[in-house]
């Protein structure tokens, strides 16, 4: 058996400091979650991605990235986990956990999730009259109505060098199986995302 990873301890530490119940998955023969999480009377399959790697990170001197490329890399990552607890029937969590970054900052700030998850901000100008469209997430959506539907959250997880750690969780739309997100409350910082129908061409 392989040796537990800092972010499978700190979730386990995260569970046992709330009460909150949770057994390790069997991955040993196919792609599964790591982690069965149950709040209330729900299952939750949990899987975890460490960030270990950050491209563009350079802790010495100037660092710089792409907003959201690292959530979106764990994304594609843990699709097929994500995957196993759809065809399960039950709400799928992936949890990222920055390693890498100190400050667990780089890569893994709140508009690093929801840009991952929904695509990168965008406006639409008009080369004739100059006007801007509201801005809308556009392209490089991980999290979209017609895929990765099996996904019900993305969390961060972060340590603290005292206490416990904390779990945030930003939630997929676009879910066939939403998470219990009454029941997450008293535990996590739940952050629903409101995605609005948003004409992309600059107003007249």
């Amino acid at each position: 058996m392989n040796p537990k990873t800092e972010s499978e301890l700190l979730f386990e530490a995260f569970c046992t400091h709330h009460g909150l119940r949770w057994e390790p998955i069997d991955t040993d023969t196919t792609s599964r979650p790591d982690y069965l999480l149950t709040v209330g009377e729900i299952s939750i399959a949990v899987e975890i991605k460490q960030l270990d790697e950050l491209v563009g990170f350079n802790p010495g001197g100037v660092s710089s990235r792409t907003l959201g490329q690292h959530v979106r890399a764990a994304i594609k990552s843990a699709r097929d986990q994500i995957k196993w607890a759809h065809q399960a029937n039950m709400p799928g969590l992936l949890i990222v956990y920055n390693a890498r970054d100190p400050w667990q900052i780089f890569g893994s700030e709140e508009h690093d999730f929801t840009t991952g998850m929904y695509g990168e901000l965008t406006a639409n100008v008009s080369v004739v009259s100059g006007r801007r469209s509201t801005f809308f997430h556009g392209r490089n959506a991980r999290l979209r109505a017609d895929d990765n539907m099996w996904f019900s959250g993305v969390g961060h997880l972060v340590r603290h060098a005292s206490g416990s750690p904390t779990l945030t969780v930003y939630e997929n739309v676009h879910a066939k199986h939403v998470l219990p997100f009454e029941q997450l409350a008293p535990y996590v910082d739940v952050k629903r995302i409101e995605i609005e129908e948003v004409n992309p061409f600059p107003a007249p």
